[in-house]
Formats: structure tokens, C-alpha cells, sequence
């Protein structure tokens, strides 16, 4: 607090950021946790889709449907592709990771059960809070990194049981973990100039040349049921809002704050694998989600309390 001309206390200018930085960090939960809710669901729909069609097809499908909605945002906007958006090495190395990790994970969800698949992707907090103090030098304190190591144990007991087909598809999973990592840390590096929906069209349109490429080597391409049409047309919604609301949330929160949120998506992959495909977590699994809902929860207690002493004694 500083004093005014007429004796009395007015915020000072470090309590203020320190109320913004909040503001936009709370909303960047909000968005990320949204977004971990919609992926959940694609994973589901993607999966339901998978065993009738190739998992390249579903992709396409998925990536016109989004050059579209992010293409009609970017007209709207008089936004335009240019050079910046395109070849920026952030730019670069966030598609890399983005297309690279989305498509080891959907192959993943093809060939393990949906719970353990969700699981493994449940590392990449981990990887994104290492990255942020190794590369963006974001100040973790230990508490953090502890809370962030007892939520990786809490994978690890998820993952344990039922793993038949580790060795093959669970690979896909960890692969996506590395992609999806540096996706996260090299959008956080965007400039902000270089707008949402201009990212997110421009990853669209390598995911569609990757599916193309994909479907053409793996599988023939299928006349779709109803059935798997509403499958894929439900998935691609529900990716084209999580895309959408997490590259928002990594824009204007702190990664190593926000990133224990994407455990949410595990939650309710387990849930979505108990009800629709009659998955059954055992003990390890229910002590496992425990313990990664906990870390996250402990993380932002952990970083509010921190910004509230440090406001107390400026």
C-alpha cells in the first residue's frame, strides 16, 4: 500500500498486476479445465468411431471440420495468414508437437482402453512444469514440484493395473505425453500479435495433410454408418472447443500453475470407461485418481498462499 495525497492507502502498483496476474490465472483454470472436458469426450467419440473407420479418416473429418470454424473466426476478424503465423519457430514448434502428439494419442485410444490411455497423458504436467522452469525460467517452489511428484506416483498407480498391450500401444501414449509438452511450451512463446483462431487454423490445416497421409498408408477409406458419422461429427465439436479453450488458457496463465489441471481429463476418462465401455478400475486405479485430483488441488492452494504472503509484506 502507498499514501495519497490526502493522507489515506491506495493499492499499490504490485498489488495490482499481482490481482491481474490472478484474474487471468483463475481464468486460464477455468478455460483449461473446460477444455479437459471436451477432450475427454472426443477421446470417447474417437474411440467409438475407431472400431468402424480408420483413425486417419476421423482425423480429416476432424480437420475440415476445424479449418472451417477457425477459418469462418479469422474471416470474421479480418485476420490473415501471414509469414509470422506461419514460420515462427514457436509457431513451428507448436504444431510439431500438437500434430505429433494428437496423433500417437488417437492411435493410442484405438488400441488400449480409454482410462489407461488417459492416464499416461496425465504425465505431461510434469513435462510442461520441468520445460517452464528449464527453458521459460518460471520460479517452481518445492512444494509444487512435490505435489506435482506425488500426482506422477498417482499416474503410475492408475497405469499399473490391466496393461495388457503396453509394450505396443501404451508407447503411442508416452509419445504423446513428449508432443503435447512441447506444443504447451512453445505456445506459451507466441507472440500475442499472432491470434488464437490464426494457431489454430494453421494447425488444422498440417493436421489435415497428416490425416490424409495417415488414412492413405494405414486403412481404405470408408462410407460411414449414421451411427459413426454422429460419432465423428460429436468428436469433432468436442475437439475443435477444447482446442479453443486451452490455447486461450496457455496464452494468459502460467503453465506451471494451470498445467495440474489437465488432470481433470483422467477423471472423467475413467468415469466415460466405466459407463460406456465397461471398464473396471480397481483399488490402484481409485487411489491413483486420488492422489493426482489431490496434487493439482494442493498446487493451487500452494501458489494462492504464496502470491497472498508476498502481497502482506510489500
Amino acid at each position: 500500500m502507498t499514501k495519497n495525497s490526502s493522507g489515506g492507502e491506495t493499492p499499490s502498483h504490485s498489488a495490482a498486476g499481482a490481482d491481474a496476474l490472478d484474474a487471468a490465472n483463475l481464468k486460464a483454470i477455468a478455460f483449461l479445465s473446460a477444455s479437459m472436458a471436451f477432450f475427454a469426450f472426443d477421446d470417447m467419440f474417437i474411440k467409438l468411431a475407431s472400431s468402424k473407420i480408420g483413425v486417419g479418416q476421423i482425423l480429416t473429418i476432424q480437420s475440415l471440420l476445424s479449418i472451417l470454424y477457425f477459418g469462418y473466426l479469422a474471416r470474421r476478424r479480418g485476420q490473415r495468414i501471414t509469414r509470422a503465423a506461419m514460420l515462427s519457430p514457436a509457431i513451428v514448434l507448436r504444431h510439431v508437437g500438437d500434430v505429433g502428439g494428437a496423433v500417437c494419442f488417437v492411435i493410442a485410444l484405438s488400441l488400449m482402453p480409454i482410462s489407461n490411455a488417459s492416464a499416461i497423458l496425465q504425465a505431461t504436467p510434469l513435462a510442461v512444469t520441468l520445460g517452464a522452469a528449464l527453458f521459460l525460467r518460471e520460479t517452481v517452489g518445492w512444494r509444487r514440484w512435490s505435489a506435482i511428484v506425488v500426482g506422477f506416483f498417482g499416474v503410475l498407480l492408475v497405469i499399473r493395473p490391466g496393461m495388457q498391450g503396453f509394450e505396443t500401444a501404451s508407447l503411442f501414449a508416452v509419445a504423446t505425453v513428449v508432443g503435447l509438452a512441447i506444443r504447451d511450451l512453445g505456445t506459451r512463446t507466441i507472440p500475442q500479435a499472432i491470434s488464437t483462431e490464426m494457431i489454430a487454423l494453421v494447425a488444422s490445416c498440417l493436421f489435415l495433410v497428416t490425416a490424409i497421409i495417415l488414412q492413405s498408408v494405414m486403412s481404405p477409406w470408408q462410407l460411414m454408418s449414421v451411427r459413426t458419422t454422429v460419432y465423428v461429427l460429436s468428436a469433432s465439436i468436442c475437439g475443435i472447443l477444447g482446442v479453443h479453450l486451452i490455447t486461450i488458457a496457455l496464452r494468459i496463465g502460467e503453465i506451471s500453475l494451470v498445467a495440474p489441471f489437465r488432470y481433470v481429463r483422467v477423471v472423467i476418462a475413467i468415469i466415460i470407461g466405466m459407463v460406456v465401455f465397461e471398464e473396471r478400475p480397481d483399488m490402484y486405479t481409485i487411489a491413483g485418481t486420488g492422489l493426482i485430483v489431490a496434487s493439482g488441488l494442493y498446487t493451487i492452494y500452494r501458489e494462492q498462499t504464496s502470491k497472498r504472503r508476498r502481497l502482506r509484506t510489500s
